[in-house]
């Protein structure tokens, strides 16, 4: 059968819904008058395969995705892949996934999108040949979603970007760690919401906060090929371990290092102990926490905390706080906590200046736009330790020259994540912006929009 797309001129959904968008579902869409039209018409069109079933509405949706040489993202055991369709049969479809690897399972996921709708499917492989999977053409259509604005794919547009704040920690919005760290750090707090803070002035503030518990403190930097003898080795390894800070508040108690700690920030030597036995026998364990606090005791140390420095939530250094017995004081738990605060906004004022001085601050738009549309964008990075610090830290302003004189200013949250071929995808939607650049983004979307029908 010679195929055509000139049919498909008739296959648009939008007097199904009204405008509106559908709710996807695991459930069979029912069929509306409009979508019963539709049916009779391609029955005419194809009588050979569209006899007014499901099964055979779906068998078009992947002629078009073959005519257009159209990719298919393709979800096996949770791995995106992508796909095209390869050849059409009587009730499967040959699709080509290149680097595809059998892991058992026999059911997947594939989602596209035809006119401004967005199609998911489960389904069933039947057969696997090399980079080729054959699946079974779904009997009924499973969900699809009208986009509300339709997204126009671009390949001349760039931007830049920055992270906004939302939490220290990122992820939902933590409304009482917020206000508590306002109130606790008023002018440094102020500092870190600029779009461009001064890590400069961050660092006095943060030195002074540190001083404010202990005039003992490093700040230690990590540098390529350094040489370190055993100690630092394991100090460096026990805090890239975890999240929390390594907080002994008695170095002549030998229980201090090695206790187990339930606390939400602050741990011990506990896991290292564990590893220690577990590897050798308790006893060459204790004795070696033994040696350390013998150690720690000679340099006259009381107590301490050790905080990591991270860029992208890669350790890349630490802040150590600590009391001697020349002052006769121990960093208690409130202060080990304030410390650790301290190291949260550190670790966010500096890959938030990190992300600036490789993208903002050169003023070279150099984020590609993979599409664009008036509710939000895609958008593609090609370092992972970014996109994996996105998806904690997810508020973002853009600023895209769409013009030569106009310039967006975009605020969006990420909802999108896709990790494809060793580039990396990001889907944002907008939820604020400068006055006037909608209107500046609907006509330049129009325009766009013309220029794609007249080619």
């Amino acid at each position: 059968m010679q195929f055509s797309l000139q049919p498909f001129s008739f296959f648009h959904f939008h007097s199904i819904s009204g405008g509106s968008k559908f709710d996807t579902n695991s459930m069979a869409i029912g069929r509306s008058d409009s979508l019963q039209e539709l049916i009779t018409i391609l029955e005419s069109l194809f009588p050979e395969t569209i006899i007014g079933s499901d099964i055979n509405l779906v068998k078009h949706l992947f002629y078009y995705l073959k005519a257009d040489d159209k990719e298919i993202d393709f979800i096996y055991n949770e791995k995106l892949d992508v796909a095209i369709v390869h050849e059409i049969y009587d009730e499967t479809v040959m699709l080509d996934v290149p680097n595809f690897h059998d892991e058992g399972q026999r059911r997947a996921r594939i989602r596209f999108e035809i006119m401004n709708i967005m199609y998911q499917f489960d389904v069933l492989i039947s057969d696997l040949r090399n980079d080729q999977v054959l699946i079974k053409i779904p009997s009924e259509l499973q969900s699809m979603q009208l986009r509300q604005s339709k997204r126009i794919i671009v390949d001349d547009l760039f931007m830049n970007f920055i992270i906004l704040f939302r939490s220290l920690s990122g992820g939902a919005r933590s409304v009482g760690k917020n206000l508590y760290a306002e109130r606790r750090y008023p002018f440094l707090m102020r500092e870190i919401r600029k779009d461009k803070p001064n890590l400069k002035l961050i660092n006095i503030m943060i030195t002074d906060y540190i001083k404010s518990v202990s005039k003992y403190f490093d700040i230690v930097i990590y540098k390529q090929d350094e040489e370190i003898d055993d100690f630092e080795r394991f100090i460096r390894k026990a805090i890239g371990r975890t999240e929390k800070s390594i907080y002994i508040s008695d170095c002549n108690k030998l229980e201090k290092y090695i206790e187990p700690s339930d606390d939400e920030i602050l741990t011990t030597f506990n896991y290292e102990f564990k590893e220690l036995a577990e590897s050798n026998n308790e006893l060459e364990a204790l004795s070696f926490f033994e040696e350390l606090s013998k150690k720690e005791n000679r340099q006259f140390y009381v107590s301490y905390i050790y905080s990591a420095i991270r860029i992208y939530d890669q350790v890349v250094g630490y802040i150590k706080v600590y009391s001697t017995a020349m002052e006769r004081f121990t960093i208690t738990h409130p202060q080990a906590v304030f410390i650790h605060e301290l190291s949260e906004i550190a670790n966010y004022a500096i890959t938030k200046v990190t992300i600036q001085v490789s993208s903002y601050e050169t003023y070279a738009h150099t984020t590609k736009i993979i599409d664009i549309s008036m509710d939000g964008l895609l958008f593609e990075i090609g370092n992972k330790k970014l996109f994996n610090y996105l998806k904690r830290h997810n508020i973002l302003k853009m600023n895209i020259p769409l013009l030569p004189n106009v310039e967006l200013s975009l605020r969006g949250e990420i909802v999108r994540f896709i990790e494809r071929d060793g580039s990396y995808l990001i889907g944002v939607n907008f939820f604020d912006s400068n006055p006037d650049d909608m209107l500046h983004l609907e006509t330049y979307l129009f325009e766009k929009s013309l220029n794609t029908i007249s080619e």
